[in-house]
C-alpha cells in the first residue's frame, strides 16, 4: 500500500523545530531592527540638511537650519523672506538627542549652496553609540 500523508508525530516535530528556530532567531532580529532604525533617524538628519542646501539653491535664498536640542528637531527657516519656516523635523520620539554641536544651533547655507560655517553635530543615539553630522564649508553634508 502507498502512503501519501504525513504522521501527526512528524508534524508535531516540524513544529517544533520551526517554533525552536524562529525563537532562537527573534533576539537577534530585534536588535537588527533597533539598529537600523536608530541608523535611519541619523540619515534622516543628514538628508534635512542636504534638503535646506538644496533650499537655498533653488530659491536663490538663504537658508538656515535651526537645531532645537530641547525638543528634539531641526527647523529649516528662510533668512530673507516672509514665510519662515519652510521644513520640521522632529525626532524626539526615536531616542536619538544631539550631545554637542560645533558652533551654534543654526547653520546657514547661502544661495551657493556654500556653508557659512563648518559645523559638526554629535548624536547619540538610545544604545548609547555615537554618530556625526558634518557640514562643510562647501555645503558638502557626510555622516560617520
Amino acid at each position: 500500500m502507498n502512503e501519501r500523508g504525513v504522521s501527526l508525530v512528524e508534524l508535531c516535530t516540524v513544529l517544533a523545530i520551526v517554533a525552536i528556530v524562529v525563537g532562537v532567531s527573534v533576539p537577534g532580529w530585534t536588535a537588527l531592527v533597533a539598529k537600523h532604525r536608530q541608523r535611519a533617524v541619523v540619515t534622516e538628519i543628514a538628508s534635512e540638511l542636504r534638503m535646506a542646501r538644496q533650499l537655498a539653491m533653488a530659491r536663490h535664498e538663504r537658508v538656515r537650519v535651526v537645531v532645537n536640542t530641547a525638543q528634539s528637531e531641526l527647523r529649516t527657516e528662510c533668512v530673507d523672506c516672509d514665510t519662515t519656516v519652510l521644513r520640521r523635523y522632529e525626532f524626539a520620539h526615536t531616542g536619538t538627542v544631539v550631545e554637542s554641536m560645533s558652533t551654534r544651533p543654526e547653520i546657514f547655507f547661502q544661495s551657493s549652496g556654500r556653508s557659512a560655517t563648518a559645523t559638526t553635530m554629535v548624536l547619540i543615539d538610545s544604545s548609547r553609540v555615537t554618530h556625526q553630522v558634518t557640514v562643510s564649508i562647501t555645503g558638502r553634508v557626510s555622516m560617520s
